[in-house]
């Protein structure tokens, strides 16, 4: 009888952790591009990151916001604002050719808020691209940890983006 209220109760919970994501996330799809930039450097910040810039815009080299992680690795990543469809391979090539090389990344970030078609993903892959689709996104919202090296902060949340086109630092 026991188990069987412990198994129940772990089911409700871990329900309850995918309403959560599930609501967390939506937020962003009313978002403009922009703003989804600055959510994604928000994020950045809330986990420690250093030297948080937005840069995205005509002219952004590729890349959207420029970060450092505790350790002076520097991040580089691309967002996709996508809410309803699907990134293709065209897109992670053209990040693969700029993070690296233009921006000097240690670190390459490609986060949507959609998804990846799976030639996209692949490649991600294969190129070392660290690939943020929307379940992944509402995960890093709540606060779990998916940037190597980078400890998440334990239930605190990205209520606010930063009102500037650079995150707080």
């Amino acid at each position: 009888m026991l188990a069987a209220a412990g198994v129940w109760f772990g089911f409700r919970a871990n329900k309850i952790r995918q309403i959560r994501r599930a609501v967390e996330v939506a937020v962003v799809d009313v978002l403009s591009p922009a703003e989804f930039e600055r959510h994604i450097a928000a994020l950045l910040t809330r986990d420690g990151c250093l030297q948080v810039r937005v840069v995205g815009g005509r002219g952004d080299g590729g890349v959207d916001v420029l970060a450092r992680t505790p350790g002076m690795a520097r991040i580089a990543v691309q967002c996709k604002h996508y809410p309803g469809r699907a990134v293709g391979p065209s897109a992670v090539r053209d990040f693969n050719g700029c993070a690296w090389t233009d921006h000097g990344a240690d670190v390459a970030l490609l986060v949507t808020s959609g998804r990846f078609t799976s030639a996209a993903a692949d490649f991600g892959r294969r190129h070392r691209i660290q690939m943020v689709d929307r379940e992944l996104l509402a995960r890093w919202m709540v606060g779990e940890q998916i940037l190597p090296g980078i400890r998440a902060p334990w239930r605190r949340r990205t209520d606010a983006l930063p009102a500037s086109e650079e995150a707080p630092r």
